[in-house]
């Protein structure tokens, strides 16, 4: 492969064979080289096919980042791939970003606390278990270990970079929202590691996919068990109301009585 052009010590374009125009980074990739010289494959750390509105940005922190942060966040990949998660190029240059900013929040000793970090963890538990080698990485790579606080914000920008980012985030700020609803309404804490609240944290999970994908509720004949559960505790209907208008407020909707029976069926095993 010829170099296109050469941006700087560690970063220049080609045309791959197949066509396309790709940006090559290594360490010392670029290093006296000119356009047209040939460029040794065994230097190259990773390949970007950056669309060119996108290009401008990549370049501009291309030269703002060191090569340790770039092998940092290129092993990340290479770790979500191993999980199965695959990354676009420009979730890539995302996470190159976020590890960047993080490092320099760290310098600045500015600590960002991350208040969905515990939904995140039991919302996506693979994602979250990158987000921790990220942290291992991160160190090995760049000499400065992360607050684990930033596990939780690297796996939400795999979920992101692999899904409907917008969905992700909404996800979990419900999940929260509901879960301080309960906790607020029947005077309670829930136990991270407990059955009940694993399962309770799933079914909100699903429960915030089909409102935010607007998916129409089958009808699984449970009417009749409505009246029931909500008179077993007298919280019930205030805690479900207390739902039904943060998810009016937020969503611009409302539980019909089939899903206040699942959520209350998850409840009656939580509260006691």
């Amino acid at each position: 492969m010829q170099a296109v052009k050469v941006f700087n010590n560690n970063a220049v374009s080609v045309v791959m064979p197949d066509g396309r125009e790709a940006i090559l980074v290594g360490n010392g990739l670029g290093f006296g080289r000119r356009p047209g010289d040939v460029i040794d494959k065994n230097r190259v750390s990773k390949v970007y096919y950056v669309q060119n509105e996108l290009q401008t940005k990549f370049l501009k922190m291309l030269d703002n980042v060191t090569p340790q942060v770039m092998q940092a966040a290129e092993r990340i990949s290479l770790a979500a791939e191993e999980q199965g998660i695959l990354l676009s190029s420009k979730s890539t240059i995302s996470l190159v970003d976020h590890i960047s900013f993080a490092l320099e929040r760290v310098e600045k000793g500015t600590f960002l606390p991350n208040l969905m970090l515990s939904e995140t963890r039991m919302l996506y538990p693979k994602e979250y278990a990158v987000g921790q080698r990220a942290l291992e990485l991160v160190r090995q790579f760049c000499g400065v270990q992360l607050p684990e606080d930033e596990a939780g914000y690297i796996a939400l920008h795999l979920v992101a970079g692999a899904a409907d980012g917008a969905l992700a985030y909404d996800t979990v700020k419900f999940v929260k929202a509901v879960k301080e609803i309960i906790c607020d309404t029947y005077h309670c804490t829930f136990e991270e590691e407990s059955l009940e609240t694993t399962r309770l944290t799933v079914h909100l999970k699903f429960l915030a996919a089909r409102i935010l994908r607007h998916t129409p509720w089958q009808d699984a004949g449970l009417e009749s068990m409505y009246t029931v559960l909500l008179q077993r505790d007298s919280r019930n209907e205030v805690c479900l109301q207390r739902i039904n208008a943060y998810l009016r407020q937020e969503f611009d909707y409302e539980l019909d009585h089939q899903e206040q029976v699942y959520l209350l069926i998850h409840l009656t095993k939580i509260v006691r």
